[in-house]
């Protein structure tokens, strides 16, 4: 008897229907700051054709409100795995646009906001209207009057926020009384159940949802004042200039080359001495999982080498969120 000779269709068709999991191509990616520390992300990307699914990356971990909708505003299927998500398409989607919120991207230092965060991709920053930003991380791709672009990477900004001005608009209601209460003379207790009527203008997702703020187009000219409309003026060469030689972001005393040669001097191994350059690098402070990632180090092994520069006053640890961040102590 003959051996039977199985078909390869089986495994042919077992291959085509298998969900196939391809690479996303993003248009922009914009975040939106507001006055809280919170913050709005806003990716839009385009599938690559013949694809089921695709990986997006997130810029935080600790997400909230996702919303993952096509082209016409339908929601699509997603699945979340940390700072991954998965979308599921179909053949006919040609546009993905995902927002979310976090408050994980900021902190605040006295009266210093600094957002921080790593991505693969340029990202375009809004910061709130009157902040004025005092340090960047490093050169931007683009300024505008309102807005950020930085470069792929470790990227800060650190912006200073104007003082809360009190405002007498919302003092008007007792002078326009008169006007409405002519009917009778017991219209003055109308204040008071006039104001448990909602306006209008208020809709109850803005109670749950953070809704993105007005931003008139003179108040946007302020932003990012003093130092964007004077590098807007100078022109990108001047901008160049001014990241080369301005002090490293976060103000740090020395410079690079004095700092390998105090650390050199104090017997440091090669590779402690090349982490702690690489948090110089990004500007005195970074994730102790970006540094063991930028340098090839394992987990436990990074943890051990950072406790030692803790002990020795170099560094400080800390937790921020989940992560563990390092920074530089001189």
């Amino acid at each position: 008897m003959k051996p039977v000779k199985r078909c390869p269709m089986l495994l042919i068709v077992v291959l085509l229907l298998a969900p196939h999991v391809a690479a996303q191509s993003i248009k922009s990616v914009e975040v939106s700051v507001y006055a809280s520390g919170y913050a709005k992300v806003t990716e839009v990307l385009t599938p690559p054709n013949y694809s089921v699914a695709v990986e997006v990356p997130l810029l935080s971990e600790n997400v909230t409100g996702l919303s993952v909708l096509d082209e016409n505003g339908k929601p699509l299927l997603f699945e979340k795995n940390g700072s991954v998500l998965t979308v599921y398409i179909l053949n006919s989607t040609t546009r993905i646009t995902i927002t979310y919120f976090t408050d994980s991207l900021t902190s605040k230092e006295g009266k210093v906001w600094n957002l921080t965060y790593s991505f693969p991709y340029p990202v375009t920053i809004k910061l709130p209207p009157g902040a004025v930003v005092v340090d960047l991380s490093d050169v931007p791709l683009t300024i505008t009057s309102n807005s950020i672009t930085m470069p792929p990477g470790n990227q800060s900004v650190s912006y200073i926020l104007p003082p809360p001005t009190t405002s007498t608009t919302s003092s008007p209601s007792p002078t326009q009384t008169p006007t409405t209460t002519t009917t009778s003379s017991t219209s003055s207790t109308s204040p008071s159940t006039t104001s448990s009527i909602p306006s209008p203008s208020v809709t109850p997702s803005t109670t749950t949802t953070p809704s993105e703020p007005s931003t008139p187009a003179s108040s946007g000219r302020r932003n990012l004042l003093p130092i964007i409309g004077l590098l807007a003026a100078m022109g990108i060469p001047a901008v160049a200039y001014w990241a080369r030689n301005r002090k490293h972001p976060g103000g740090l005393p020395i410079s690079k080359d004095e700092l390998k040669e105090k650390l050199e001097a104090m017997g440091l191994t090669d590779e402690e001495i090349n982490a702690l350059l690489y948090v110089y690098d990004q500007g005195g402070r970074a994730k102790q999982a970006d540094v063991r990632k930028a340098l090839g180090i394992p987990k436990t092994t990074a943890w051990r080498m950072f406790k030692r520069l803790e002990e020795k006053g170099l560094v400080r640890v800390y937790k921020r969120g989940k992560e563990n961040w390092v920074e530089l102590v001189f």
